[in-house]
């Protein structure tokens, strides 16, 4: 058991400890299903109630800042997107016509927030691996808080847990063209750094070899779909 887990282990905490050193941030969104109208599978399948969950990797030392509006945009590293929708899982489209920003908001104008797009001025969503009548299905998500939320457009400033306080405005939809046909209820959105200790388990370095190996198993399911994504932004991209 110990030589099977061995590789996994080292693997996370190389990846740890180059995370930190390289700041590559996780962003996760949780919430639920608030209404479904899409008749053919398998997103027919999402039922109100069900959860859903959104999740991404991006590089802090990476962005574009807007030339118009007090905006920047984090390229997302499309290999690591992740949507869940009542278990149904949800890509970007693949290639990525352009380019997916995280983008956030300080003082435009007043108010703070947060959204994903194709561009780094406006909220547009971000086209997914899943058609629709009319093109693509657009994951389209965006929160706006108060002006007090944000102190500037560093995403590592913005690291924390971000939920209805001080909540203004919040939409997240699976667009077909100009339709709506699937909401979902916005609950809590993370920005972390991928070196933040897991939630709820104990940091590696507080623990001996046999607890690792015994909380290894639960590690490495809720890392592993990060771990590759995370090695390749760290060993390829570079700052624009």
């Amino acid at each position: 058991m110990l030589r099977g887990l061995l590789p996994s282990l080292v693997a996370l905490l190389t990846l740890s400890a180059l995370a930190q050193a390289r700041d590559v941030v996780c962003v996760t969104v949780t919430g639920t299903v608030d209404f479904n109208g899409i008749p053919f599978p398998p997103l027919s399948g999402a039922t109100p109630g069900g959860p859903m969950e959104m999740s991404f990797l991006i590089d802090s030392t990476v962005f574009v800042n807007s030339t118009s509006f007090p905006t920047r945009g984090y390229p997302i590293d499309t290999s690591s997107f992740l949507m869940t929708i009542d278990g149904i899982s949800v890509g970007l489209q693949s290639p990525f016509p352009g380019t997916p920003y995280f983008v956030l908001r300080d003082n435009d104008p007043a108010v703070d927030g947060f959204f994903i797009a194709n561009n780094v001025d406006f909220p547009n969503g971000l086209a997914t691996d899943q058609p629709g009548n009319l093109g693509q299905f657009v994951d389209d998500f965006s929160v706006t808080y108060t002006g007090a939320t944000l102190s500037s457009l560093d995403v590592l400033g913005a690291l924390g847990s971000y939920d209805f306080t001080g909540l203004s405005v919040f939409n997240w939809t699976l667009n077909d063209g100009p339709f709506m046909p699937l909401g979902g209820l916005f609950a809590n959105m993370t920005i972390e750094t991928l070196s933040a200790p897991v939630p709820g388990l104990p940091t590696a370095g507080l623990l001996g070899l046999g607890a690792l190996v015994a909380l290894s198993g639960t590690i490495v399911l809720r890392r592993r779909a990060l771990l590759s994504a995370a090695t390749a932004l760290l060993q390829n991209q570079r700052p624009i």
